[in-house]
């Protein structure tokens, strides 16, 4: 429930503001190369799936640096399908990469569970980490050929509709009417948030190399340990700090690479 009404308030904050394009100066045009927005929204549904999922299984903090391994993917694909190479420099861009990928490792190995369970987590938040990878590839595509409002509409409807016939598919469609308003109320809020973490996200596409900016935006990782730690609890600091300090000297080492990762 919570993926899909987070999508029905995506979507639904930028229908308006798309009514603001105007205002914001941008000039964009129709094409159908809005129709790979159309199959992003499917792959980000599915990934977003799986990422909650993974959640349930290993714990947020855990499951977020697996999740970014969306970064060497979306790295990876940027380089070779959109020929960044000629302005990134491919090696500091895959050692950023790599830092990210040790220090989800060095994240999942600071907890007492391990097992099937582990395991389970570990794959449902890789398999989003290729498709939040994919998608950040696409949208570079589509944001320099076509902008960004259009395509935020696009993109958010292709997501609530896949999610909609998730839940038909799986039988779930009466727990609609069932969700409690708080959660309701929180889930319609994340979408709203995340309309602003996407819009900035393809703006930057605008400036810097997506394989750069698909990167930087790993940092996302300081809060969601954070809070991993500090209000759900899911690591023993005290008897895990090593592999947290390592965790986060990790990933501040592969944001520093990004300093010299653009010719």
């Amino acid at each position: 429930m919570f993926s899909f009404f987070m999508s029905v308030g995506f979507f639904v904050s930028t229908v308006l503001l798309y009514t603001l394009k105007p205002y914001f100066g941008f000039k964009e045009r129709l094409s159908p190369i809005l129709f790979w927005s159309v199959g992003a929204g499917i792959i980000w549904a599915v990934s977003f799936v799986l990422f909650v999922k993974s959640i349930d299984e290993i714990g947020l903090s855990k499951s977020n640096q697996w999740k970014n391994l969306q970064g060497p993917i979306g790295v990876l694909l940027s380089l070779i399908l959109l020929q960044e190479y000629a302005t990134t420099n491919p090696l500091f861009a895959l050692l950023a990469a790599v830092s990210i990928f040790l220090s989800a490792l060095a994240f999942t190995t600071s907890s007492k569970d391990s097992g099937r369970g582990n395991f389970a987590g570990v794959l449902l938040a890789s398999g989003s980490a290729l498709g939040f990878g994919t998608v950040a590839t696409i949208q570079k595509y589509v944001t320099i050929q076509t902008g960004i409002f259009t395509q935020q509409v696009v993109w958010s409807f292709s997501i609530a509709s896949c999610l909609f016939l998730y839940l038909i598919f799986t039988q779930k469609i009466n727990l609609l009417f069932k969700t409690p308003l708080k959660q309701l109320g929180l889930s319609f809020g994340a979408g709203v948030l995340y309309l602003g973490a996407s819009m900035f996200q393809l703006l930057s596409y605008y400036h810097i190399a997506a394989s750069i900016s698909f990167t930087i935006i790993q940092m996302n990782t300081f809060w969601t340990i954070t809070i991993g730690i500090l209000v759900f609890k899911e690591i023993n600091v005290q008897k895990y700090y090593k592999n947290v300090i390592i965790g986060f000297l990790l990933t501040a080492l592969g944001i520093l690479f990004l300093v010299f990762a653009r010719r």
